[in-house]
């Protein structure tokens, strides 16, 4: 039996497309934005619920949520332009993967007619980011002292589980600490209002971690030509 009929995840790390898909996260600037954008409106949400600061905390975390959406509406043009200075000059520029589209509705497909299927794909914003969005919502909607920890335990499985079919998968050890953060939360004392920030917090923090612990290793792996250059003529 071939390795690709033994192992499908390998051969599917090992086509064009979920090559490209793999390259997009390499140099860990999408967690890393992401996280960077979640803690900075969890932090500033969280002075707003303690009443820090006066009105100024409001102003600073609407501002912050805003940013954030408007992130996720432009991604894909921000984190092209970063990686533009950062990682193209390094390895190269690759087309950015896109979300997966399902079929329109009484769209009809077969095999004669079906268009190509592009591997470079990545459902990273709905199957990781928007897990830490939705259980805040979660939070709010129970206000139970068990929320956070249940919550933030249920979404480290979620982001296991959906990354399974991620070109980047996550592995158990990976998201662990998202449970044990979770978890720990229930030793916090704090108004319910401030716990609503918490899963974006805790989220936010881990995008972030990840995504810097990647882009240090990725800046070491992969100087800039220059540099190598110089390192050559001395």
């Amino acid at each position: 039996m071939s390795e690709r009929a033994q192992n499908p995840a390998a051969a599917q790390a090992k086509s064009p497309g979920r090559r490209a898909a793999a390259y997009w996260f390499s140099d860990g600037l999408p967690e890393a934005v992401f996280g960077l954008a979640y803690l900075t409106w969890g932090v500033l949400g969280m002075a707003w619920s303690l009443r820090l600061a006066g009105r100024w905390s409001r102003t600073a975390g609407v501002a912050a949520s805003l940013a954030f959406f408007l992130l996720w509406a432009f991604d894909r043009k921000a984190l092209d332009w970063l990686k533009a200075r950062l990682t193209y000059p390094r390895t190269g520029y690759v087309r950015p993967p896109a979300e997966p589209k399902p079929p329109l509705p009484g769209e009809n497909l077969s095999i004669m007619n079906a268009p190509p299927y592009d591997e470079n794909v990545t459902w990273f914003r709905l199957a990781t980011v928007f897990v830490f969005w939705q259980v805040q919502m979660l939070v709010d909607m129970f206000r139970q002292p068990w929320g956070v920890p249940v919550l933030m335990t249920a979404a480290a499985v979620v982001v296991y589980v959906l990354s399974r079919s991620e070109a980047r998968p996550y592995s158990g050890w990976t998201v662990l600490p998202i449970a044990v953060a979770g978890v720990a939360s229930a030793w916090l004392r704090m108004p319910a209002d401030s716990r609503l920030y918490l899963p974006i917090l805790i989220g936010g923090a881990w995008l972030l971690a990840r995504g810097t612990w990647t882009m240090v290793h990725y800046l070491r792996a992969h100087p800039r030509p220059a540099a190598v250059e110089a390192t050559s003529h001395e």
